[in-house]
């Protein structure tokens, strides 16, 4: 059954869910620091790695996440494997597994979203704020555009074997109740999980106030259970979308940020944010949010929160001149993400021994055309480089710059992982 939350809605802190699970460095920053960052690179919480079991190195191990003295890969420079390649010598050829990745779409149907887009019109934007309502029924309302664009980027995603789906809608009644429970639990994104997602998008009429705050929260609590009793494997992502600034609550933004996105964090839960028209004045929470919750659209982007309609660290659609194009090019961004596309679990040899990670070389067997080596590039953020990469903990393989951009061309493409030569690097 539904728990709603009403105005006087209470947390069951992350806090003590994290300190239960554990959590290895940063927990799971895609960049290695602290504090948020760009989501590149795409590393896992400790504790929450999709490979299922501790790696066990020659000549250093991982242990939850840790590498020992002596066991980091990629230091030195491994070499040439040779005329044959690395293929050729290899004690074990596997096929690369994608790492799963669960999204959680957090989207607003609050009272605004019934205006039409104001496609850069001030005027209209302005008063959409005074009445919410559909002034030209012959174009399709905010509403209309999030939901139809939400059901194309999912038809994208289901073309991935990694990824599952889920929706939470806030509010849940007409004016601030949220819940815990999404409208669509997190599933394989396969015919009938799409199915059920476009059911409960079906026949929503927008209304209420925002309780921005409140949904994020809960929709964190719920994530961080599920993730305990492993339920979910691999790397989440609530994917937020909203029109408008907190209504409901806003003596709660301060631990939202400062607090519950941070604490998500620990669990592997990052946080991509879309602001919607109609949230001029939210910029500084909504860039405030995707900065801590690692997503990040650059490391220099404004995150300070000085001032509530200056922030750039989310995808801002408040400027937009065509809002449907926007948003759809957005998510298809989210979809393309390293995390989700180009991150690889780390296998263990066929005869369930360790792996050692000096000795791991990847390659690319397009659709059509010849085996392609794709090289350890790892002295440059993932951003820079162009080729491979461990993730932090040493559980992933992310592909970086074109050696991404071929694999998510090429759906007829294999990408394998070969264990038992010298791994082949880029030396800059």
């Amino acid at each position: 059954m539904r728990s709603a939350w009403h105005w006087g809605w209470t947390f069951a802190s992350t806090t003590a869910l994290a300190i239960a699970c554990g959590s290895g460095g940063d927990g799971g920053s895609p960049t290695g620091g602290t504090g948020g960052g760009p989501a590149t690179g795409g590393s896992s919480a400790g504790g929450h790695a999709a490979t299922g079991g501790t790696i066990v190195a020659t000549g250093g191990s991982t242990v939850g996440g840790s590498t020992s003295a002596g066991g980091a890969a990629g230091q030195g420079d491994a070499g040439d494997t040779g005329k044959g390649g690395a293929e050729e010598c290899a004690a074990d050829i596997q096929e690369a597994k994608l790492t799963p990745a669960n999204l959680l779409f957090l989207i607003d149907k609050s009272g605004s979203m019934n205006c039409n887009p104001p496609e850069g019109d001030p005027v209209l934007n302005a008063r959409c704020a005074d009445k919410p309502v559909q002034e030209d029924m012959s174009k399709p309302s905010k509403w209309e555009v999030a939901s139809g664009a939400l059901a194309e980027a999912l038809d994208r995603l289901a073309t991935r074997s990694n990824i599952a789906a889920g929706l939470t809608l806030f509010p849940i009644a007409d004016q601030c109740d949220v819940s815990a429970d999404p409208a669509v639990d997190i599933g394989k994104l396969d015919t009938e999980q799409r199915s059920s997602i476009a059911d409960a998008l079906e026949g929503v009429k927008p209304s209420g106030e925002t309780p921005l705050a409140g949904a994020t929260i809960l929709s964190y609590q719920h994530l961080s259970e599920v993730i305990r009793a492993h339920e979910l494997l691999g790397n989440t992502f609530v994917v937020l979308l909203t029109d408008g600034a907190e209504t409901c609550k806003e003596s709660e933004l301060s631990k939202l940020v400062e607090t519950d996105v941070p604490n998500a964090r620990l669990f592997n839960i990052r946080t991509f944010v879309i602001g919607a028209p109609g949230s001029e004045q939210a910029r500084g929470l909504l860039s405030r949010i995707a900065w801590e919750g690692g997503t990040a659209s650059s490391s220099k982007c404004d995150h300070s929160g000085d001032q509530e309609d200056e922030g750039d660290c989310h995808f801002d659609m408040t400027k937009s001149e065509n809002f449907a194009d926007d948003l759809s090019a957005a998510l298809d961004e989210i979809s393309r993400t390293k995390v989700l596309a180009c991150e690889f679990d780390v296998p263990r040899n066929s005869d369930g021994r360790g792996v050692d990670l000096h000795k791991v070389n990847v390659s690319f067997k397009p659709g059509s055309g010849e085996t392609q080596k794709i090289k350890l590039d790892d002295q440059v953020s993932c951003d820079e480089a162009n080729g491979w990469q461990y993730s932090d903990d040493r559980t992933k393989i992310v592909l970086c710059g074109d050696a991404c951009d071929r694999v998510q061309a090429d759906p007829e493409g294999e990408v394998r992982i070969a264990l038992g030569c010298p791994t082949e690097r880029i030396v800059r």
